[in-house]
């Protein structure tokens, strides 16, 4: 018997208006697995994160996390359910520094935000900041801790923005274009720590457009384009599938690279 998936997208769908943006999307992320979701641009794959995310609410289907559905769950509550995500746009305060930022990612512990922002009037106050300057420490990201976010480069605070979303320890990453925007050594610095992220047991679903990222981070792949799934297995054998050469090149540009090769 297989083991329940960490995460079923069944048979999905989602209109905006009348225009089908998912349709009858169905795939699994099993527990461990390091998961691309690729595709052209429009493919809906950002719709997927905020489906997953409950960002919007799906039509027809169900998603589970664990065997458990929570496809009415609120996306407010949806990190309790083993839940977290990084975003393409970074999303830290950036008038508050690092550790304070990391802190807000520690809000599933906590009894509200406010405790997290003034953690002096809780005993749990020194827990919570050695653990966030811990996790910094193992991104690397120690001599950042009390930087306003506002004054770092981008690639730092991408890495900052990750560490937030791993502090409260979720089943499921998901990371929407990780490496947008990076340079290459930031790229590598990345790639880097999302592999100590995934060694500590996180289960990740990428959404990236740089393929040469996706073939050294993920296991497998899944290439979706108009809502529809058009490929699904390893990224040899994503390469040599017809319908997604087609979605990326066109079909007469693809017939001609098949004949090529």
């Amino acid at each position: 018997m297989n083991p329940t998936p960490l995460l079923q997208f069944d048979n999905v769908t989602k209109h905006f208006g009348g225009l089908a943006v998912i349709t009858d999307l169905s795939f699994d992320v099993q527990k461990g697995e390091r998961l691309a979701l690729i595709g052209p641009n429009g493919a809906g794959k950002s719709t997927v994160f905020n489906l997953i995310s409950g960002v919007y609410p799906i039509d027809r289907g169900r998603i589970c996390v664990d065997g458990v559905d929570i496809t009415n769950v609120p996306s407010r509550k949806r990190i309790y359910s083993g839940i977290s995500r990084s975003f393409q746009n970074i999303r830290l305060v950036e008038h508050q520094t690092v550790i304070e930022n990391v802190l807000l990612g520690q809000h599933p512990t906590a009894s509200s935000l406010v405790d997290l922002l003034h953690p002096g009037r809780l005993s749990k106050k020194r827990r919570w900041v050695q653990e966030a300057r811990e996790a910094l420490n193992q991104a690397g990201l120690t001599q950042y801790a009390d930087l306003p976010v506002g004054a770092l480069p981008y690639g730092v605070r991408k890495r900052v923005d990750l560490v937030r979303a791993v502090i409260a320890k979720p089943k499921l990453l998901l990371l929407d274009e990780p490496a947008a925007g990076l340079n290459p050594v930031e790229t590598d610095e990345l790639q880097r720590q999302l592999q100590d992220i995934h060694k500590s047991g996180i289960t990740l679903l990428v959404v990236e457009h740089d393929m040469h990222f996706v073939d050294q981070l993920c296991t497998r792949v899944v290439v979706i384009n108009f809502g529809n799934k058009i490929g699904e297995g390893s990224m040899k054998e994503i390469r040599q599938n017809r319908l997604v050469r087609e979605a990326y090149l066109g079909a007469d540009v693809a017939e001609g690279a098949q004949h090529a090769a």
